[in-house]
C-alpha cells in the first residue's frame, strides 16, 4: 500500500495522479507483454509506487509518494492525505477480499483512500475508485473482512445497506458491533452469525476442527453446558423448537456435534428437591443442572454485553448493564414455567435462594411473596 504524504491538495489532483498511474502501467505492460505475464502480487505493489512517482513528475506529488510496510493500511485524520490501497486478482472479474473491518494497521495521516484495483485474468485492466464506494459485503477469514467489487452501483455498498457511513462506522471504538447486529437482523431461525463471539476483538480465534459431544473431558462439557443455560433460556421449556437455536451456535462456536442435544440436559429423568424445607418433585434433570452450575452460568450472565443479553434472549427491549442478571432470571422463570407448571414455584424459590434477598430483583421477590415464601 502507497501513503501520498503530501498536505492541502485537492482530490481532483489526487485522481488526475490515479489515472496518470493507470497510463503508465498500462503503457509499460503494452510494450513488455512477458513482464506482465511475470509480474506478482506483491511486486504490482511496488510497480504501482514506481509508477505513481514517475506520474507525479511536474505535480505537487513530486518527491511525495512512498511505500509503506506489507500489512500497513492508511488512517483517516484531519489533514488532507490521500492513500492508495493496491489490489489484485488473477480471474477476469473485478471482485476480491478486501481489507479487515477493524483496520488496526491504519496509518496515521491519510484522509483520503482509493482502491486501485488491477485485473490480471482475461485482458489486463486497472480501475481506481474511493475505497468505501467499492466495499458491498462481509466476510470472515481469521477477522471479518470487507468484499470489494469495482463495479458496484450507487446505494450498494455495505453501508448503505447498514444505513451508517463508512467514516461513522470506522470512527467506533467497536467497529464490529454494528455489522454483528446487522447481520443478526438478517439471520433466518435456525442460522449463526458464527464470529460475533469475538466482535470486540481484533482477530477472531476460530476452533479448527470438530469434535463430537461424547469425546470432550467433562470439564469441558460443563463449561459449555453453563454457557448454553446463560445464553438460551428457551431450553428450559417444553417448546419442540427449544434446542433449535442451540444446535447452530455449538456448531458454530465450539465445533461440536451433538447427535441427540435433548439427552446431555434431560438425560437421567426427574429429581427431587428441597430448598428451605419446602420440597419439591419431579424436577427435570436440566435444573438440577442448573442449580449445580448456578455460580458459573451467573458468571457468564453477569459478563454479557447487553447488546447480546438482548439478542440471546430474544426480548424487545434494550437491557441495562445493572438489570441484566434480573432480565435472565424473568426469561429463564418464563420459559421454565411451561415446563413445570405447577411446580414453577420451584425455579423462583432457586433462583431467590441462590441469589439472596439483597440481590434479587423486585419481580423475583414479588413471586416469592405470591408463594408464601421467605428469603
Amino acid at each position: 500500500m502507497i501513503c501520498a504524504c503530501v498536505d492541502d491538495v485537492s482530490e481532483s489532483d489526487f485522481v488526475a495522479l490515479l489515472r496518470k498511474t493507470r497510463d503508465v502501467i498500462l503503457k509499460r505492460f503494452k510494450n513488455n507483454p512477458e513482464e506482465l505475464k511475470k509480474t506478482k502480487a506483491i511486486e504490482f505493489e511496488t510497480l504501482v509506487c514506481e509508477s505513481a512517482k514517475k506520474a507525479a513528475k511536474g505535480t505537487i506529488f513530486e518527491n511525495k509518494i512512498e511505500q509503506t510496510g506489507l500489512h500497513a493500511f492508511p488512517d483517516i485524520i484531519a489533514r488532507k492525505f490521500y492513500g492508495i490501497e493496491v489490489k489484485t486478482t488473477t480471474a477476469d472479474k473485478w471482485v476480491s477480499t478486501g481489507n479487515s473491518v477493524l483496520e488496526s494497521t491504519r496509518q496515521d495521516g491519510v484522509e483520503r483512500i482509493y482502491l486501485f484495483f488491477a485485473k490480471f485474468g482475461g485482458v489486463f485492466d486497472v480501475k481506481y475508485r474511493p475505497y468505501q464506494d467499492c466495499l458491498y459485503e462481509i466476510a470472515v477469514t481469521h477477522s471479518p473482512r470487507y468484499q470489494i467489487n469495482m463495479d458496484l452501483g450507487e446505494g450498494e455498498t455495505i453501508f448503505d445497506k447498514m444505513n451508517i457511513a463508512y467514516d461513522s462506522l470506522r470512527g467506533l471504538d467497536k467497529p464490529v458491533r454494528p455489522i454483528v447486529e446487522y447481520y443478526r437482523r438478517l439471520a433466518k431461525p435456525g442460522e449463526e452469525t458464527w464470529w460475533m463471539e469475538s466482535v470486540d476483538s481484533q482477530d477472531a480465534v476460530l476452533k479448527p476442527t470438530v469434535s463430537m459431544w461424547k469425546y470432550l473431558d467433562v470439564e469441558t462439557q460443563n463449561s459449555i453446558k453453563a454457557e448454553a443455560m446463560a445464553l438460551f433460556p428457551e431450553i428450559f421449556s417444553n417448546k419442540v423448537t427449544k434446542f433449535q437455536r442451540l444446535l447452530p451456535w455449538l456448531a458454530a462456536k465450539h465445533g461440536i456435534v451433538i447427535p441427540a442435544v435433548r439427552d446431555i440436559f434431560t438425560a437421567g429423568g426427574q429429581v427431587q428437591y428441597t430448598i428451605k424445607n419446602v420440597g419439591y418433585k419431579k424436577i427435570p434433570k436440566i435444573f438440577h443442572y442448573l442449580e449445580e452450575m448456578f455460580s458459573s452460568v451467573l458468571d457468564i450472565v453477569k459478563n454479557m454485553a447487553p447488546e447480546d443479553a438482548r439478542y440471546y434472549w430474544q426480548l424487545k427491549e434494550d437491557v441495562g448493564q445493572y438489570t441484566i442478571v434480573d432480565k435472565w432470571c424473568e426469561a429463564v422463570i418464563d420459559n421454565a414455567s411451561l415446563t413445570l407448571k405447577k411446580n414453577r414455584q420451584f425455579v423462583v424459590h432457586l433462583f431467590a435462594e441462590r441469589l439472596g434477598r439483597k440481590y434479587s430483583s423486585s419481580f423475583l421477590k414479588e413471586e416469592m411473596s405470591n408463594y408464601g415464601l421467605d428469603f
